[in-house]
């Protein structure tokens, strides 16, 4: 199944870097139209979940992005899982001469006809982690 990927080096340290980005309550600072509530307790930990309002496609979907992998401030894992896919966003983190390096990746898991349909979501899939890896750039500063 389709895995899109992006790398950049920011600024900012590295566990503010993570902070921001494993908090989908950002969201909609980079990914613009997002919103996301966390609807479990704090704090923030595997086993934490989001919910996510969110748009694809020209069509709005609630979402619940569930923590299933917290390394902070390493790497964070974020899962959801509806009738029609499966995704896991992954932030990877690590500190290197000029600031964090940062790699986002989106792996989906397309059920049903969505097995063939999905396909053609990829230049969009790729159009959309484009802008937000840009945001995220702006944000925490590019190098």
């Amino acid at each position: 199944m389709p895995v899109y990927s992006r790398t950049i080096t920011v600024k900012e340290d590295i566990e503010s870097a993570f902070t921001f980005t494993a908090d989908f309550r950002n969201l909609d600072k980079w990914n613009e139209g997002d919103e996301a509530e966390l609807i479990t307790k704090e704090p923030i930990r595997e086993g934490s979940v989001f919910k996510v309002k969110t748009h694809f496609n020209n069509r709005e979907l609630e979402l619940d992005y569930e923590i299933i992998e917290w390394g902070a401030p390493l790497r964070a894992s974020l899962k959801t899982d509806s009738r029609n896919f499966e995704i896991v966003d992954t932030i990877f983190l690590s500190a290197n001469a000029k600031g964090t390096e940062l790699t986002y990746s989106v792996d989906i898991r397309y059920k049903g006809i969505f097995i063939l349909i999905g396909l053609f979501f990829g230049p969009m899939f790729n159009k959309l982690l484009d802008t937000n890896i840009k945001n995220l750039e702006e944000i925490l500063g590019p190098v």
